[in-house]
């Protein structure tokens, strides 16, 4: 997500870097701003799916100089110009540089977090554009009420892993269970027909799938120390992976390469009461595997950043 500088000794050199700039804005804000500068808006991409209310307050940083907005009474047109984004109806230099990053932007993240807190489900929806070292952040839970961030690339990878944090404590309660190994590799086959039995409450067909792959699921602490697992673990785990999960993550990377042909990569992550599992496809002796793997959320720029570099090769 940003480059390092290092010195003729090989040492890294400390760059000055702009902290992020977070305003909120209600729906009609953001539509405004991009009335003034004839551009469609982009809070309707956001806003296209269902989103679930409730996670508003994590999205602002409280406090006028952190960049929270103004009281409904101000007006559309008072809250962008609180914002620094508008002034007397027209808009300011980085009102139009902010649609302008996100108008065409040379690298898009677009991410989805479902939790499944004790108060409820909630939804969050991100769309994070970067140009000319600049990165643009729209966020919403709601559809309704939005996070607009602006920052300096060299400070993005903090904004993406902020949008996978979540306190586990609020998490709903799930049974108490044996833990997931850190790293379990099992085929993709099998973790989709494990997962659509628990979900259709067809408890009794685990044990026959598992023994349908047999032999075939690894698990250890780490990548290199996998060993064969029993089945009956393996049949306790894939239940655990679908029935204790209390949340997903889903980030697509967008960009275009070289030649300007566009591409697009996929991180998925599960959220289980200890903590982020990533999910990530392989193929082992032409058999379609999947590694689910312990992740926290400072391992989801290092994730995004390897999709975004076979997006813009």
């Amino acid at each position: 997500m940003s480059a390092v500088v290092l010195d003729r000794d090989g040492r890294e050199v400390q760059r000055p870097s702009t902290p992020p700039r977070r305003v909120r804005l209600p729906r009609a804000a953001v539509d405004r701003l991009a009335e003034l500068v004839g551009a469609p808006s982009p809070a309707t991409q956001l806003s296209s799916r269902r989103a679930t209310p409730g996670k508003s307050d994590r999205l602002a940083t409280p406090g006028r100089g952190s960049g929270s907005s103004p009281t409904p009474d101000e007006g559309v047109d008072g809250v962008l110009a609180a914002a620094g984004l508008a002034e007397s109806g027209v808009p300011t230099d980085q009102g139009r540089a902010v649609l302008a990053v996100w108008r065409a932007p040379t690298l898009a993240i677009e991410l989805e977090v479902l939790v499944e807190l004790r108060s409820g489900a909630v939804r969050v929806r991100s769309r994070q554009c970067a140009l000319a070292g600049w990165v643009v952040c729209l966020s919403t839970a709601d559809g309704h009420h939005f996070e607009l961030s602006r920052l300096a690339a060299d400070a993005w990878w903090l904004e993406v892993a902020r949008a996978a944090h979540v306190d586990i404590r609020t998490l709903r309660p799930v049974p108490a269970a044996e833990a997931v190994p850190d790293v379990v590799e099992t085929p993709w086959e099998l973790l989709l027909a494990t997962g659509e039995a628990v979900r259709s409450r067809r408890h009794d067909l685990l044990d026959q799938l598992v023994e349908d792959h047999s032999g075939t699921t690894l698990a250890g602490g780490s990548t290199d120390g996998l060993r064969t697992a029993d089945d009956i673990d393996v049949r306790r785990w894939h239940e655990r992976l679908e029935s204790a999960s209390c949340g997903r993550l889903h980030a697509a990377v967008m960009g275009r390469s070289g030649p300007g042909r566009p591409g697009a990569g996929v991180v998925e992550w599960v959220l289980l009461h200890d903590g982020w599992r990533s999910l990530t496809p392989f193929s082992r002796d032409g058999r379609a595997m999947v590694r689910v793997q312990r992740r926290e959320p400072a391992d989801l720029p290092g994730e995004l950043a390897v999709r975004a570099a076979g997006v813009t090769s």
